[in-house]
């Protein structure tokens, strides 16, 4: 079978490409930028679901591919021949001007979903989400909560993938994990402080899927296709066998790593939601106030339909990650937030020294220990400023431009001024506060972020 799947390059993509090569399939691989991650066979198409809305340029596609030689690479480099299966595994977390959940999730795939259908293409299908309107409550429920724009844009997809005469499977997975996830590798990052905050107290409730069970359903599907014998229409609600609270769910993390208990904080929801909007200028895609408000939702379903379809339960937590992996996990986990934390303090300690060099500690008492040093009153207070505008600007740099450039001249000053003082004023080697013996954390901290710098 000929199969595309649009987002081959994402964390689900990139896992049921992986399992239908495995299986024996062709892939095209719908990709956003070109890469070697396809094989040598350069199955790649170039798409762009910020702007291809229109379902002329898929049909195009579609016809070229259907009818080039099997030897000729067209479109975007895509290798030719029918489509047989298309598979969307495209979505976003945050929605801005250039990449808006309406182009992303729902316009576009409605236009691939038209073309395909229009192709005759013998299957399709989508990955949607979990939302609160598939839980059994909801229905029963008069104050039913409204969707949010990324849930209803997925709907609108569903929606109308579900009125062609194509045969499709809209999958609504719950929380995906896997080990390479975004949304596991920030998991296993706050799972593993040993003070975890909560938002709220950490009751919400979610079924977490693995992407294991998730690749395993859609290759029986695509395998039901194949022999003719899938049900025409399908929407199946992935989930895992039961639901947990937010705080089980951190908790399940820890346990995987080989993490003893931790403490929790729990966090008023208010500042939460302030936090989520400021985390979407961070260099993350996980939380955001769209999974935040789809967390508070609640993100569970029956798990009967889904465990039938894969003919076993799907993974448990004990099982989502295998226990050799523990330490690795643990120590990757501890140093994603580890490294941040150590930039912080280090921040902290350039930008305060210079502050209080420059406008709290008396300028008399640093100009005698300048003296003491062999410095001339004349350069006293011009080498005083000069010395404070440096700690000041390494702290700055040190929040905005880390690297490896700016942690061996964080050791060179360090060491510089440590041998200064050792020579000069021998004293504070055997200060009782330590002044001198403190410089060797913070050399240990640098060592540890020049270790693990890659730029």
């Amino acid at each position: 079978m000929k199969i595309l799947i649009c987002g081959a390059h994402g964390f689900v993509g990139r896992h049921i490409r992986q399992y239908l090569l495995e299986a024996g399939h062709e892939i095209i691989d719908g990709v956003h930028q070109f890469s070697d991650v396809a094989s040598s066979q350069n199955n790649q198409l170039l798409i762009d679901y910020s702007k291809d809305t229109s379902g002329s340029i898929w049909e195009k596609r579609f016809a070229a591919l259907a009818s080039a030689a099997p030897s000729t690479p067209i479109d975007h480099h895509a290798n030719s021949g029918h489509i047989d299966i298309v598979i969307n595994a495209v979505g976003i977390l945050n929605s801005n001007k250039s990449a808006s959940f309406e182009a992303i999730h729902r316009d576009t795939p409605i236009a691939l979903f038209q073309a395909a259908n229009d192709a005759v293409v013998k299957g399709i299908v989508q990955i949607s989400a979990l939302g609160p309107d598939d839980h059994e409550q909801h229905y029963a429920s008069s104050n039913a909560e409204a969707l949010s724009p990324y849930l209803q844009t997925k709907r609108d997809a569903d929606q109308f993938l579900s009125q062609l005469a194509c045969p499709h499977l809209i999958l609504r997975p719950s929380l995906i994990v896997g080990v390479d996830g975004a949304s596991s590798q920030l998991f296993r990052s706050l799972a593993s402080m040993p003070l975890i905050g909560l938002p709220g107290k950490g009751e919400q409730t979610l079924q977490p899927v693995h992407i294991d069970d998730l690749c395993h359903c859609i290759g029986k599907w695509v395998t039901q296709i194949e022999n003719n014998s899938a049900k025409p229409h399908q929407i199946m609600h992935a989930v895992g066998p039961t639901a947990m609270s937010y705080r089980q769910m951190l908790a399940h993390y820890r346990q995987s790593m080989g993490l003893g208990s931790s403490c929790f904080l729990p966090i008023p929801m208010p500042i939460m939601r302030i936090g989520a909007v400021l985390a979407q200028y961070l260099p993350q895609k996980v939380f955001a106030p769209e999974t935040l408000r789809m967390l508070e939702q609640g993100n569970t379903a029956d798990c009967a339909q889904f465990s039938d379809y894969l003919g076993h339960a799907p993974k448990a937590a004990n099982a989502w990650f295998r226990q050799s992996e523990a330490s690795h996990l643990a120590a990757a986990a501890i140093a994603t937030w580890s490294s941040i934390l150590f930039r912080f303090v280090l921040a902290l300690l350039w930008i305060a020294t210079g502050i209080i060099s420059l406008w709290i500690y008396p300028h008399q008492e640093s100009a005698l220990l300048l003296s003491q040093v062999g410095i001339s009153d004349a350069y006293t207070i011009p080498i005083l400023y000069a010395a404070s505008g440096l700690d000041f600007a390494i702290g700055i740099i040190t929040l905005t431009h880390p690297s490896r450039r700016l942690w061996q001249i964080q050791i060179l000053v360090i060491l510089l001024y440590s041998l200064i003082i050792s020579l000069a004023l021998p004293e504070f080697l055997v200060h009782p506060f330590g002044p001198i013996l403190k410089n060797l954390p913070i050399l240990a901290i640098l060592f540890v972020l020049l270790a693990g710098e890659r730029k």
